[in-house]
């Protein structure tokens, strides 16, 4: 394979150590650099320009009312009416004017990664002081805000979502806090990064037959009882906070643990949680006979939808090593997201790899199937992880193949790019564009797939992000690189 990783591999110590002590800060300077172990000579070529260009988009989304990311650009001007099941023709994109929380978190760490903390920054400041503003008796952060308009009371407005306040974005608001405490040495946002944290630990929790906590819920707001639903995929991204937090207190200044005591979150409830997390992985979330992850659970009991994203991030968040620890093995659950929801699509001249949300058959839904531009993106740092970690154990013929792997998906990104172009050159939502009265929904009753104009691609903060991630050495779940910064030797 002619890995060219460091012997001396980064270890999650180098987080704190870049928080507490990291040299001056210069920006405009890009902090990390292309991924070459792990990219294909045609795509290192274009490097560069796709950094740029997503940056480029990034800040034409940009909102001037409001400083938010518009998630998405150029969507359908018909509303779906569920209660109706009919088309409404609105004045403008469905979608836009939206910003999803999860979007404005990892538009924050790309900024932070690619030298513009100021821009990372200000989007923290607008999520910090809204999480603290009451909202129906909760505090917390809506699903998504409008970016044209404030509320009359000059706060921000919510979104599409409505009321939903849901743990997962949540969780990246705090990862993105935690890298631009590193990347730029200003640690204003560490106490809004614990109280995130401490909110999570507040919810409603899974019990177990004896009582003992396992899972947080979804949060609250319209629809489902998200008090009572369990997410895989979530419960993951609030794992990857509280071990960065862990390493944070543990080996911080008292002025860093000052912080934590005065939010009242000690090192003892951060175990807890992270213990009941890695109780309900192993026993509810985990299905050993196809050695992959439940989706989650609910009032109806544990969901089997087969999703990629719990398996992206059980390998991003946790790492091989660990979930090996906890008997989950890693090389079985990589194999179960390659056996049910990779796919591939044919366009003229070559065929391109990608992965599924879900598989639409087993939901009795009736949507083709479809390459998600994000989770193929995650799954390209899963592979690199994976290679990683395989060429640690001595298998170096599986860690080759891990790396071909990676490349291939980085690949056909690249191709989707060209097949279907849409503004700054990013990435669309998924690899199929949709009329404009076409629904797909992602999974079976929610997460409705975005539609462009006249059939026209649909451009996507979440794909160009992800995308951008995929070509660089960084995990943004755990440390600021994937697995130590490499060099030729």
């Amino acid at each position: 394979m002619g890995i060219r990783r460091l012997v001396c591999v980064l270890s999650a110590g180098c987080f704190l150590g870049a928080v507490l002590a990291a040299a001056a800060f210069t920006a405009q300077s890009p902090v990390f650099l292309a991924d070459r172990d792990f990219l294909p000579e045609d795509v290192l070529g274009k490097y560069s320009g796709i950094i740029d260009n997503a940056i480029a988009f990034l800040d034409k989304q940009g909102a001037s009312e409001t400083g938010l990311i518009e998630s998405f650009q150029g969507t359908s001007r018909y509303y779906y009416l569920p209660e109706q099941e009919s088309f409404y023709l609105g004045s403008q994109g469905y979608l836009d004017g939206q910003c999803f929380t999860y979007d404005a978190a990892t538009a924050s760490i790309l900024y932070a990664i690619c030298g513009k903390p100021e821009k990372a920054k200000a989007l923290l400041g607008l999520l910090e002081h809204d999480f603290y503003q009451e909202k129906n008796g909760h505090r917390g952060l809506y699903t998504s805000y409008r970016t044209d308009k404030f509320t009359p009371e000059g706060e921000l407005w919510m979104g599409i979502d409505g009321d939903r306040i849901h743990v997962g974005p949540t969780m990246w608001v705090a990862l993105a806090c935690l890298h631009y405490a590193q990347i730029s040495t200003d640690r204003s946002f560490l106490g809004f990064a614990v109280d995130i944290a401490g909110w999570a630990g507040g919810l409603d929790h899974y019990r177990f037959a004896d009582g003992s906590k396992g899972a947080v819920c979804m949060g609250s707001g319209w629809g489902p009882d998200w008090g009572l639903t369990y997410s895989t995929e979530n419960c993951f991204v609030y794992y990857a906070v509280l071990n960065l937090l862990l390493e944070v207190y543990q080996k911080g200044s008292p002025e860093v643990k000052s912080v934590f005591i005065k939010k009242n979150l000690t090192e003892e409830a951060i175990r807890k949680e992270m213990t009941a997390l890695q109780k309900w992985f192993k026993e509810v979330a985990y299905d050993s006979r196809t050695g992959g992850l439940n989706c989650g659970a609910g009032e109806g009991g544990v969901d089997t939808t087969k999703a990629i994203d719990t398996v992206t991030n059980a390998v991003i968040a946790v790492g091989p090593d660990r979930l090996s620890q906890w008997g989950i093995d890693p090389f079985r659950l990589v194999g179960f997201a390659e056996t049910y929801l990779r796919i591939t699509e044919t366009c003229p001249g070559k065929n391109i790899e990608g992965f599924d949300f879900t598989v639409p058959e087993e939901l009795g839904n009736p949507r083709q199937r479809v390459i998600w531009i994000e989770g193929t993106a995650q799954m390209i740092t899963a592979y690199k992880l994976m290679a990683d970690y395989s060429a640690r154990k001595g298998f170096f013929k599986k860690a080759e193949e891990y790396r071909n792997k990676a490349m291939s998906l980085s690949q056909g990104l690249d191709g989707l790019s060209l097949k279907q172009p849409v503004a700054y050159g990013v990435l669309p939502y998924t690899s199929v564009h949709l009329a404009d009265k076409e629904r797909m929904l992602s999974f079976a009753a929610e997460w409705e797939i975005p539609r462009g104009i006249d059939g026209s691609g649909v451009g996507c903060v979440s794909s160009t992000v992800w995308r951008a991630f995929s070509l660089v050495d960084f995990n943004p779940m755990q440390t600021a690189v994937a697995s130590g910064r490499y060099a030729e030797k």
